[in-house]
């Protein structure tokens, strides 16, 4: 199972539990959509920040075991926000909950949520209480599987989810829960080896701290040079690997491997040796990046205002879609040009999370909205390898578009290998353009 509670928990928010809450609530849809996109992470955020502590942990898990929330309860949520008695004690003991990890931050949390997302404090409030239970039985079912059994086993799993949430975060949560265990998201929770190249640091391990050591034969030369230019007495070194000169030439200096050529009086300058760089590989699937003139900013009709390139796929992709007179055909793709994997995997580097939550904002605001993924490499490599790659990387964007609350029944992804070039494959630059995540709507 996936430790990504955030993933988890929107896997169960279906486009029918949407509208069963937007009816209990008394609110849009829409609204209702913008809001659980708030209010879920600000939830698993507080959940983050207060088990940071032991103590903090502790109560987490004891309510965990108490309330028997084992996801039992996630099978039939349209039922359980259908109104009646049901949703009025799920609404209690989701209150109750929510009470107990945010205490009296709860309500700045309400507020925020309202104000993100145009619904009522009362819904906003009432939604959180209502989520409540969907995230602690996410949570619940996710200890059990994993066979976590105390406080601080907990503590590591909700630790772990801070690179998840940090580029879901609204505006000013921080400041509300004064957090703790999320005010570096990301920063204590690094990648997979496996998944992360290799980098040389500079600043200590590379071509600066033997730099010094590479300078010091032609330091020496160009010292014993102007000794013999401005006519100085030779002096005896012992137990050194200099040898006294007897004429003109400038003596060799023993270091491994490195041979310092005779510098004539007067000396000429002296060149310091120029390290050699490693190949730096490019990644197998990188984003095309363009030189542009100008930049676009829009405010979308929920309130997200999106900047990017102008020729980008977001101000692209919102022009079809607000165009009247726009078809939607089998024809007509955008290329996320801001999309980069780790090479040869499916794995998307955090320099993608801008692009991936500009688009799910621009369906969020599009609700009637659906779309196709189209995964494509060149033609380099087994074919078989290449469809089976270009479908992983597809479906990564697609998850992580439900990762931040688009509906799955939205979205569709498909891997097409090397089939449909946009460029010949006979250049690198081709193959680079080949490499390519495309979007198509099919439904607005």
């Amino acid at each position: 199972m996936s430790n990504n509670l955030l993933e988890l928990i929107n896997e169960n928010i279906t486009g029918d539990v949407i509208s069963k809450l937007a009816e209990f609530l008394g609110e849009s849809p829409k609204n209702t959509t913008s809001a659980l996109s708030n209010a879920i992470p600000s939830v698993l955020a507080g959940l983050v920040n207060k088990s940071a502590d032991s103590q903090g942990a502790s109560t987490i898990f004891n309510l965990l075991s108490q309330g028997n929330h084992d996801g039992g309860m996630l099978g039939n949520l349209v039922s359980a926000f259908a109104g009646g008695e049901g949703t009025s004690k799920l609404l209690s003991t989701g209150a109750s909950l929510l009470t107990s990890i945010l205490g009296n931050k709860a309500d700045g949390v309400a507020n925020l949520v309202a104000n993100a997302s145009g619904i009522s404090k009362t819904s906003s409030s009432s939604l959180l209480g209502l989520v409540m239970p969907v995230i602690f039985g996410v949570l619940g079912k996710t200890v059990k599987s994993q066979g976590i059994t105390s406080a601080a086993g907990l503590a590591s799993l909700l630790a772990s989810q801070s690179g998840f949430l940090k580029n879901f975060l609204p505006a000013g949560l921080s400041s509300i829960l004064g957090m703790v265990g999320t005010t570096n998201l990301g920063k204590n929770t690094a990648a997979p080896a496996a998944n992360v190249p290799y980098v040389a640091d500079e600043s200590s391990d590379g071509f600066g701290s033997w730099l010094p050591w590479l300078l010091l034969p032609a330091i020496l030369g160009l010292g014993w040079g102007l000794m013999k230019y401005f006519k100085a007495p030779q002096l005896t070194v012992p137990d050194t690997s200099i040898q006294q000169a007897t004429a003109p030439a400038v003596p060799e200096v023993a270091v491994p491997a490195i041979t310092v050529p005779e510098i004539p009086a007067p000396p000429p300058a002296v060149e310091a040796p120029v390290a050699a760089v490693p190949e730096v590989v490019a990644p197998t699937v990188a984003p095309i990046v363009e030189q542009v003139s100008a930049f676009f900013e829009k405010t979308l009709s929920s309130g997200f205002a999106i900047k990017g390139a102008k020729d980008g796929i977001e101000n692209k992709l919102v022009g079809f879609l607000e165009d009247a007179n726009s078809v939607v055909d089998k024809n007509t793709w955008f290329t996320m040009d801001g999309i980069v994997f780790d090479t040869g995997k499916a794995t998307l580097k955090p320099e993608s999370n801008e692009q991936l939550t500009n688009i799910a904002e621009i369906m969020k605001a599009f609700p009637a909205v659906k779309i196709k993924i189209g995964g494509y490499t060149d033609n380099t490599g087994n074919a078989k390898s290449n469809v089976k790659l270009s479908a992983a990387r597809a479906k990564a964007v697609n998850n992580a578009l439900v990762a931040a609350s688009i509906d799955a029944a939205r979205i569709e992804a498909e891997g097409f290998g090397s089939e449909h070039p946009v460029a010949s494959n006979a250049t690198e630059e081709g193959k680079q353009q080949n490499r390519r995540i495309d979007v198509r709507v099919t439904a607005k």
